[in-house]
């Protein structure tokens, strides 16, 4: 970020963000997003794992072509429809498929405990990444700068996501088998409205504010977004340790271990996101040059979106781990709905501050939704109402403290070192391991 907001114009930046949303959504369409279902598939094909991954990646492969035929002779169309210039049309193509490989593979490393193959991946892929698009930002793309950071960013997954694909054909040398094709498609297919819901949820707002307000306005939001993304991170790294955990202990029925883990887990990431929201001001500035910083008036409601985000998570695994994904899809197109009807009404009159509000609110009827499915539809109480209740009574005191407070931080430093202590006199032995 400190980088890029200093290379980049506020217009560029705003067009490379925009691409990476559409990276987002052409992962998951061209792909069925069929890696959705290699998590539970370790349960379910555990003597044949390796040979059910290359087979379902071979059917990604196979759609990516046929969508990809289909774009690529209508590329005037798509080029127009989403404002690229037609060699980004070809590069949005590759590069959501080996995000997309990189995804799969990267579910596989997860469900097998093999986190250090990850961190190692992705530290390389960032790193080259951002390496690479800083020498064409400065020495190629000087009037198009947002051309470098795309394809800069872009080559890295690209290369390593040929890699990775071969290295699952490698270890499963089984391409086309049915039986694999039928389960996957069956637990995947309903997870494309899901998650397609979910970018929804989190970057259509970009999209109007890009057609409403320009590229430049587009690019200030864009900041303060990918400045909360550092929760969404946190977020992500965390359920993706969780899940496999979760799944076991479910599994095995140790409901009450489970809730005990949850309360240490809710508590602990709270106290990071509260202490990411109380510095975010610092952080903004040290990140960014001042053309950026109007996004410090949303920042409290960019968190509290990504704060509802982490509470829906524990309730929509509980309906990952009972096969339900038509529930899931239902669930999380409900609160897209709300999200862009808002949208639509709220940004052409109060621009991003009205998205950054909208944004939070159906990230409430997110969680909401879900919370409804497991407790009243499936009917697994596995957490119950207080438990959420505290996660909501966190971020609503933190959001109006922080409110207050946002001019003054040696008090925001202050409750930060009373939120600590108290979390750690109330974690003490968990966190010594006794």
């Amino acid at each position: 970020l400190p980088i890029f907001t200093r290379l980049l114009s506020t217009s560029d930046y705003g067009i490379a963000n925009l691409y990476a949303t559409y990276v987002s959504i052409f992962a998951i369409v061209l792909s069925l997003d069929l890696d959705a279902s290699v998590t539970r598939a370790k349960f379910d094909f555990k003597e044949d794992y390796n040979n059910y991954l290359s087979s379902v990646l071979f059917l990604s492969v196979i759609s990516f072509a046929v969508f990809s035929s289909v774009i690529l002779i209508f590329r005037d169309f798509f080029s127009n429809i989403l404002g690229l210039e037609s060699i980004l049309i070809y590069f949005l193509l590759i590069h959501s498929f080996a995000s997309y490989v990189h995804n799969f593979v990267f579910a596989k490393f997860r469900v097998e405990y093999n986190y250090k193959k990850i961190s190692i991946l992705q530290i390389i892929t960032s790193i080259g990444g951002v390496a690479l698009a800083i020498i064409l930002i400065t020495q190629v793309f000087t009037n198009k700068r947002y051309y470098g950071q795309i394809i800069g960013k872009a080559l890295p997954t690209i290369v390593l996501g040929f890699i990775l694909m071969f290295y699952v054909f490698i270890k499963g040398k089984k391409e086309i088998n049915i039986e694999y094709w039928k389960y996957a498609l069956a637990l995947s297919v309903p997870i494309i409205f899901h998650n397609l819901a979910g970018i929804i949820n989190a970057q259509f707002d970009r999209i109007l504010i890009n057609a409403y307000m320009g590229s430049s306005e587009t690019g200030i939001y864009s900041f303060a977004y990918n400045i909360g993304m550092i929760i969404t991170v946190l977020n992500g790294s965390f359920n993706q340790a969780w899940v496999p955990w979760f799944y076991e202990k479910n599994q095995n029925l140790e409901y009450e271990n489970i809730r005990r883990r949850a309360k240490n887990y809710r508590d602990v990431f709270s106290l990071i996101y509260i202490a990411i929201l109380f510095l975010s001001p610092e952080i903004i500035k040290v990140m960014s040059e001042k053309s950026y910083w109007e996004g410090l008036s949303i920042v409290p409601f960019i968190f509290m979106g990504y704060y509802l985000n982490f509470m829906y998570v524990f309730e929509v695994n509980i309906e990952f781990y009972e096969k339900k994904t038509r529930l899931i899809a239902t669930g999380t197109i409900l609160s897209a709905a709300i999200n862009v009807v808002l949208n639509i009404i709220y940004i052409p009159k109060y621009g991003y501050v009205a998205a950054a509000i909208t944004t939070a609110i159906s990230y409430f009827f997110l969680f909401v939704f879900h919370y409804i499915i497991t407790h009243y539809i499936l009917k697994i109480k596995l957490f119950e109402l207080k438990f959420h209740l505290i996660s909501l009574l966190y971020v609503g005191l933190s959001t109006i403290a922080f409110i207050i407070l946002q001019d003054y931080l040696i008090l925001r430093i202050g409750i930060l070192i009373l939120v600590g202590i108290y979390l750690y006199r109330k974690y003490k032995k968990v966190f010594l391991n006794k």
